[in-house]
């Protein structure tokens, strides 16, 4: 019996060993299939449409497409450096949802290389020559985009001792990039990788995951490759190509800007104005908020863009209304750039308060994991206190009120929340009406409908209001300016 067993027990370790065997020979066979082991640099050229992420009109949407006339990637795979250069075109009308609004063609471009990642500003005749990312990690999760091309895959599930085991007839591969960020693919039996999935941090939901399936792969001119690209992030897509054209082995020599080599980030900052008493406007960024003093607490309006804004910003709403706490935190709808601190706020103890359709999203919110950059919520694990509001909620210490009204027939979000101080006559509101730098500018069109509906609503409440303070920009408004750029717009 015992020499069975040893037998048994010899014949499974060989087969583990033949089966290790097998799914390693499948990367080498891909590496084979897609002529990883020749490419040093190559360029992809496609058309179809980009999303604009996080700027869904409800949180259950899909993100807003947008059309890409163009869309060309070059990469050096040795170098460890991309480049992709992007030509979207809007017509008169932006989809429903965010996004910033343009009209006519709109060209991105957007760069990394080792330690560095850039935008290149394309609009401006005398601009610099890059623009370095301000996202945390930006230039480590932009290469992410370079190894999960199918033959990126390859070269860095090489590099990076990939892992593999039998996955439904093909072989699945992991590694880690970075030391910290996982990549998942799999590789079919022709040795064409399917589908590539990583992790990414994000402030709001946390470890996100971006999942690139290829499908439809061609010979393009002696290599293969897929002739159809389609991305996802937190499920929803946000790039869908078609490939035209692929270039093996051209000039890539992508080097680093000066400007962005020696960038440091500045320090978050807050600044504040006084609007009233115990009525402070919060700047300093692109995006701002409100903090209100109530009798024995405070209400701050929106926690935008990332955990060290938020924290900034609760910590100068603090400063200036000394001896209390902030008992809630208002944000004005779910898109991403306005949220990007909320978790902070639930860190801080504060209810949330939200428009109802924006519940279930920031439940989830609240409890998606962060281990690739643990926030403060990570660490406390503090539950969640949701208020919700319908058409219309109000806060009250019995001496001053806040209004909270949704924003009806408003294109950009379907949860908008506009909060009104009737005592002061005071509005704040993000992205509905953003004042052109010098007064008397028009609009760009694209821009005018979300203007119309602001002052269609402040007519419908009949909000009595003197002072509008948008949270971009970089001055308030009144009334009277809103009207007049809810009817003229540039050509732009």
């Amino acid at each position: 019996m015992r020499k069975i067993t040893i037998l048994a027990t010899v014949g499974i370790l060989v087969f583990a060993s033949a089966l290790g065997a097998q799914q390693r020979n499948a990367i080498q066979a891909a590496a084979d299939a897609l002529g990883a082991g020749k490419i040093k640099t190559l360029q992809f050229t496609g058309s179809g449409a980009n999303f604009s992420v996080g700027q869904n009109y409800t949180p259950n949407e899909p993100w807003p497409r947008v059309p890409v006339k163009n869309y060309t990637a070059l990469m050096n795979y040795d170098t460890g450096s991309m480049r992709v250069e992007l030509l979207r075109e809007m017509g008169p009308a932006m989809p429903r949802g965010g996004g910033a609004p343009f009209f006519g063609e709109q060209r991105q471009i957007q760069v990394v290389s080792g330690n560095y990642a850039w935008n290149v500003p394309v609009t401006a005749p005398n601009a610099p020559a890059g623009q370095p990312a301000a996202a945390p990690d930006a230039q480590l999760e932009r290469m992410l985009a370079l190894w999960a091309t199918p033959q990126g895959f390859i070269k860095a599930a090489m590099m990076n001792n990939a892992t593999t085991r039998n996955a439904g007839g093909g072989t699945e591969a992991s590694f880690t990039v970075g030391g910290k960020y996982k990549m998942t693919g799999t590789i079919n039996a022709q040795g064409q990788v399917q589908k590539v999935t990583t992790w990414i941090n994000h402030p709001i939901v946390g470890d996100m995951p971006v999942e690139t399936t290829y499908t439809a792969y061609k010979d393009f001119g002696g290599v293969m490759f897929p002739s159809h690209i389609v991305q996802t992030q937190d499920g929803y897509p946000s790039l869908d190509l078609t490939i035209s054209a692929v270039t093996v082995n051209p000039e890539a020599n992508i080097t680093v800007p000066d400007n962005v080599r020696t960038f440091n980030p500045p320090a978050v900052t807050v600044e504040s104005k006084k609007m009233a008493d115990g009525v402070y406007y919060l700047t300093g960024g692109t995006h701002h908020s409100l903090a209100v003093e109530m009798r024995d607490h405070i209400v701050v309006v929106d926690v935008p863009n990332n955990e060290a804004r938020a924290s900034a910003v609760l910590a100068k709403a603090k400063e200036l209304i000394p001896n209390k706490p902030i008992r809630y935190v208002v944000t004005s709808h779910h898109h991403w750039d306005h949220l990007g601190g909320i978790r902070t706020a639930m860190d801080e103890g504060a209810t949330i308060v939200t428009h109802q359709s924006n519940k279930a999203f920031l439940e989830r919110v609240a409890k998606t994991p962060h281990t690739i950059v643990p926030d403060r919520l990570a660490s406390s694990k503090k539950a969640v206190k949701i208020q919700t509001v319908a058409d219309k909620g109000v806060l009250t210490d019995g001496n001053r009120t806040i209004e909270l009204h949704l924003l009806k027939g408003y294109e950009h979000t379907g949860d908008m929340l506009v909060v009104y101080l009737p005592k002061e006559k005071l509005l704040g509101e993000p992205d509905a009406f953003t004042p052109p730098p010098q007064a008397g500018t028009p609009l760009v069109r694209t821009a005018v409908p979300y203007a119309k509906a602001l002052y269609d609503n402040i007519q419908r409440l009949k909000l009595d209001v003197q002072t509008i303070v948008p949270f971009h920009g970089n001055r308030t408004s009144d009334v009277a300016e809103l009207s007049k750029a809810a009817t003229t717009s540039s050509s732009n």
